[in-house]
């Protein structure tokens, strides 16, 4: 017989949070929605909630900082750039939307969202320049990549796959970067 940890399994618990979170958010609005009110509505205690996110925002993140985590593993293993995103994008399912990407007006978001997508967005172009593109391109790929999940996410069905997208906005502004970025997306 094994032994299990008491209380939900993790993954219940983290799905648990975004699913409440993003109910309270698009019924009251972000501002207007409390830490607790998100742990009430998910079946958790507070201190679970701070288990899973350090802030109110983070919960908005979880696939991004999941996504995010999974390139940074990646590329430790040796893969290219351009390998790395298709292998994370292609792990994404395609019915599974970033709600901060195609929901943020109606959650009342504003000024939230920038503030918590600086941080993301930052730390995916600290992963691009860990693979080698080129400082003065790194900007570049790291809008890019940021555009095309966005602008993914807001493609009516039926979508592309993610990795495809990735891949086209890549290709869209090769001739923009420098030979050391083309060979590290390509």
């Amino acid at each position: 017989m094994t032994s299990r940890e008491p209380g939900r399994p993790p993954t219940s618990s983290v799905s648990a949070l975004e699913d409440a979170a993003t109910e309270l958010f698009l019924e009251q609005g972000f501002a207007n929605t409390s830490i607790d009110e998100i742990a009430q509505r998910a079946g958790i205690s507070r201190a679970t909630f701070f288990n899973y996110c350090t802030t109110k925002s983070d919960v908005l993140w979880v696939d991004s900082d999941r996504a995010l985590r999974a390139l940074e593993t990646t590329l430790q293993e040796g893969l290219s750039l351009g390998e790395a995103l298709r292998r994370v994008a292609a792990s994404h399912p395609r019915d599974r939307l970033p709600l901060v990407a195609t929901q943020s007006e109606a959650m009342g978001l504003g000024g939230e969202l920038a503030a918590s997508a600086g941080v993301r967005i930052e730390r995916l172009r600290r992963s691009v320049l860990s693979a080698g593109v080129d400082p003065e391109d790194a900007w570049i790929v790291t809008g890019t990549l940021v555009g095309a999940v966005v602008g993914w996410a807001r493609t009516p069905s039926p979508r592309e796959d993610l990795a495809s997208e990735l891949d086209e906005h890549l290709r869209r502004i090769r001739g923009a970067l420098g030979p050391q970025s083309v060979a590290t997306l390509f």
